[in-house]
């Protein structure tokens, strides 16, 4: 479902990530996407949602507020949630790509990875990026 009032807590995601109300920033919420902006979401985008949405429900007494609440705090639960969302949004736009356009689009997702957006302290490198990608890509 498509959400386009503020999700709850989203004061609190605004501070953590003052980038979170621009325009054409979208969310998974439990079973909702923010999408303040209304803009069509790219199908690779849905995948990389999809996967915040269920890790949003589990496992254990994982919910949205609680996963909300590691993902404010944590950088290293941040940028691996972001890892696995990244992959899947990768994963979703290989299809009938050789190798060389393979590698562009693993160089472009790994630079969306380390994006001011999600604010990582200290920031990740790219390379490191590159590296994560590939080992998860290849599992």
């Amino acid at each position: 479902m498509i959400l386009v009032e503020r999700p709850p807590n989203f004061d609190q995601i605004l501070k953590a990530f003052p980038d979170a109300d621009k325009p054409g920033v979208i969310f998974a919420y439990g079973d909702f996407i923010y999408n303040p902006s209304g803009n069509a979401i790219p199908g690779p985008l849905f995948a990389h949602e999809a996967v915040h949405q269920q890790r949003q429900q589990g496992p254990g007494k994982m919910s949205p507020e609680i996963w909300w609440q590691l993902y404010i705090e944590d950088n290293a639960f941040r940028y691996r949630e972001e890892l696995l969302a990244h992959v899947a949004e990768y994963k979703a736009q290989t299809h009938g790509l050789d190798r060389n356009q393979k590698h562009k689009l693993l160089m472009s997702t790994a630079a969306r990875l380390t994006a001011p957006l999600y604010n990582y302290v200290p920031p990740r490198s790219l390379t490191q990026a590159i590296y994560d990608l590939k080992w998860e890509i290849d599992r």
